[in-house]
């Protein structure tokens, strides 16, 4: 019975032992919990960066084309010169290609008559020099060009003396003139020069310094316009008649204009060389016989505004003109309302009276014209 009691006694203290460390254990692992801080996991935020743009290399400008073009200065007074253009006998004319501007514009009997504008680029033989329409005075001031004429119409004489305009006039000051041949029938072989104005001017004691500014800008490069039409020649008729008339077709080489004249290449008595052109204006301007006039004079509508085109470098954009007054410079626009900027180059900016006589087109087939 002992043997029995002590081994209940041995059982019993073997199972309150278990009890007491699986007790210690629980505990220990409870504490473990409550003191063992939580890891949490790390969020990693990828940014995603895009890659840095390769820079375009920069842009060169296109080499310029050096035509000899002298730019006009401002603080040089120009002189305007008419050049006759009625007829053959009249060929070559001299200085109508060193002229920075030339306008061209109906006369009587519907030929045309040429005022060329030079700063400071006056040659040797310009001409044949022919007499003032009062028209083309309104011109001439918005440079504040000194006005060089070979005679006058009754309205011309006295606008010239109204409006106060120094001239140079070869009934009155003949010592700027000579005549290339002994016929003294022929009214047009009448020539000057850049050295006889000029001793002209200091004569008659006229300013050189001009009162207006130059009223073109100029691009640092050629400038293509954007929109328009192409324009690789061009043909301008005055009348119906035909009398006169000029075209002009695009060298791509150059990126000039060649002048025709009549059908033929324009020539240059001082350089015997084609005329080339960098820019065209074209401007309608309406026209009227003056009442009772013999000779068919007419007055032209220069005040106002109107339609016109601009053509440069192969391209022909519409444009728009504005002059207020007489004296007042002529505002070219874009059709966006831009101002019209110019290249480099001479500018011939021809005056027409129907732009249904002008004509526009977008290649050339070469013929007998250069």
């Amino acid at each position: 019975m002992l043997g029995k009691h002590k081994l209940l006694t041995v059982l019993l203290l073997l199972l309150l032992f278990c009890v007491s460390s699986c007790g210690d254990k629980q505990a220990n692992l409870d504490t473990e919990e409550q003191t063992t801080p939580a890891v949490e996991t790390p969020i990693i935020i990828i940014e995603e960066v895009e890659p840095s743009p390769t820079p375009e290399p920069e842009e060169t400008p296109p080499p310029e084309v050096d035509d000899g073009f002298v730019v006009p200065d401002s603080n040089v007074r120009p002189v305007a010169v008419m050049i006759d253009n009625q007829g053959d006998r009249v060929l070559p004319q001299g200085g109508i290609s060193q002229a920075q501007i030339v306008y061209e514009i109906l006369t009587e009997y519907n030929i045309t008559r040429y005022m060329a504008i030079f700063w400071d680029t006056m040659p040797v033989m310009i001409g044949p020099v022919r007499s003032s329409r009062h028209y083309f005075l309104d011109f001439s001031m918005e440079y504040d060009a000194i006005y060089t004429h070979f005679g006058w119409s009754d309205y011309a004489k006295a606008d010239i003396s109204k409006l106060k305009i120094n001239n140079i006039n070869g009934l009155v000051h003949g010592n700027a003139f000579w005549d290339i041949t002994n016929d003294p029938g022929n009214w047009q072989d009448s020539y000057t020069s850049g050295e006889r104005i000029q001793k002209e001017i200091e004569r008659l004691k006229y300013s050189t310094t001009p009162k207006k500014e130059f009223p073109f800008r100029y691009h640092e490069y050629i400038t293509i316009p954007e929109g328009g039409q192409e324009a690789k020649e061009v043909t301008i008729k005055f009348s119906s008649s035909g009398n006169s008339s000029c075209g002009y077709i695009y060298d791509e080489d150059s990126r000039l204009y060649k002048r025709t004249r009549l059908g033929k290449p324009q020539m240059e008595r001082n350089t015997g060389e084609q005329v080339m052109v960098r820019n065209i204006i074209i401007q309608r301007m309406t026209s009227q016989p003056i009442p009772n006039d013999s000779y068919g004079r007419i007055n032209l509508n220069n005040i106002g505004t109107g339609e016109g085109w601009y053509i440069t470098g192969g391209k022909a954009v519409k444009i728009t003109w504005a002059k207020s007054a007489r004296d007042a410079q002529t505002v070219y626009t874009l059709e966006s309302g831009e101002p019209l900027i110019l290249n480099k180059g001479q500018t011939w900016i021809e005056v027409v009276p129907n732009m249904k006589l002008v004509e526009i087109k977008s290649s050339h087939q070469p013929d007998n014209q250069g």
